[in-house]
């Protein structure tokens, strides 16, 4: 995952100044203006004013959509370590809508849904938990209420569950 993340950094990395340069003359003066874009143009530090404002855009989307991306691209270290060395639980779907982001969230045109589940880990009682998480556009079907999934248990924290997609049959 960190390759992915790397790559395509380095790559948005290394074509925004190029953008920057080769197209702020034509888009820059009609946004902040004819003075404020040859001020910024004759300053030491005009192109990396305009990267920092190319690339301002991009950043807050990241800080926004950190955690759906994360499970994009594999997974954030915790959903990683629970898939692996979580106890296998079943979970029976009591709700699914919107997720704690609140209105249609999608990454790569796949759903970001929130889902309120009921777990049984064979430990405790069964559970209620709440979890978002992206769920492929075919996968839908299999998470109307009452439908059981399987799911990994952290057994640090029965709180945190994640669905096992690769897992046994529930």
């Amino acid at each position: 995952m960190a390759r992915k993340w790397m790559s395509f950094i380095l790559i948005y990395l290394s074509v925004l100044p190029i953008i920057a340069a080769a197209s702020s003359e034509a888009w820059a003066p009609r946004i902040i203006g004819r003075e404020a874009y040859n001020a910024i143009a004759q300053s030491p530090f005009g192109t990396a004013i305009m990267v920092v404002c190319i690339a301002l855009p991009f950043v807050a989307s990241l800080a926004h959509f950190w955690k759906p991306m994360l499970s994009f691209f594999g997974g954030s270290p915790t959903t990683r370590r629970i898939l692996k060395t979580g106890r296998p639980a079943t979970a029976t779907v009591q709700s699914i809508g919107e997720s704690s982001l609140g209105g249609t969230t999608t990454v790569n045109d796949q759903p970001y849904l929130g889902l309120t589940l009921e777990v049984d880990d064979g430990h405790r009682a069964p559970y209620i938990v709440s979890l978002d998480t992206i769920i492929p556009r075919a996968n839908l079907p299999q998470f109307q209420p009452g439908s059981v999934i399987p799911v990994k248990v952290d057994p640090k924290d029965p709180q945190e569950v994640r669905i096992d997609w690769y897992g046994g049959a529930a």
